[in-house]
């Protein structure tokens, strides 16, 4: 079974949401987590941090920095009228 990029990128999305609040995730914690999903060898390292870069371009997901880099949700600012 062959795992796409963007396979990828939902799950490790998925676990970013699911902590989100919780606790805060590194980039690394994130792509071992899929690696560890996966199997040995079925997701690449390189995979992994294509995946995450999908996110962070996309925008689903963004770097926070707090004594270290971290991986986020994006903050929905509140406006007044909503």
């Amino acid at each position: 079974m062959s795992v796409t990029i963007e396979q990828l990128a939902d799950e490790m999305y998925e676990a970013v949401k699911e902590a989100n609040g919780v606790k805060k995730l590194k980039p690394g914690e994130v792509m071992k987590a899929a690696q560890q999903k996966h199997g040995d060898g079925e997701v690449s390292k390189k995979d992994c941090k294509a995946a995450l870069k999908l996110l962070i371009d996309s925008g689903r997901c963004v770097y926070e920095y707090f004594g270290g880099t971290f991986i986020g949700i994006p903050r929905v600012e509140a406006a007044a009228n909503e």
